[in-house]
């Protein structure tokens, strides 16, 4: 999923922008995924590309719309029922 503006990885900005809505630093973000710091930070500067297991449970744990964190379309956060 390369932006065709500069080769950026649109989807790696977009999980970037979640975390830092959320308040949480990279070493939090990744305590509640399982993850490392340091994998974190390579998905966000566009240096690993997050796996689909990485994705949904980013949606599932944050209330993050994987449509929108998937393609910008939407809203970050879906309202909650």
């Amino acid at each position: 999923m390369i932006s065709p503006r500069g080769g950026e990885n649109i989807l790696n900005a977009r999980i970037k922008k979640a975390r830092q809505t959320l308040g949480l630093t990279q070493q939090e973000f990744a305590d509640k995924l399982d993850l490392s710091r340091n994998y974190i930070a390579l998905i966000e500067m566009g240096r690993r590309d997050p796996g689909d297991r990485t994705v949904r449970d980013i949606c599932r744990l944050f209330n993050v719309s994987e449509l929108w964190l998937r393609t910008g379309e939407g809203e970050m956060f879906p309202p909650r029922n």
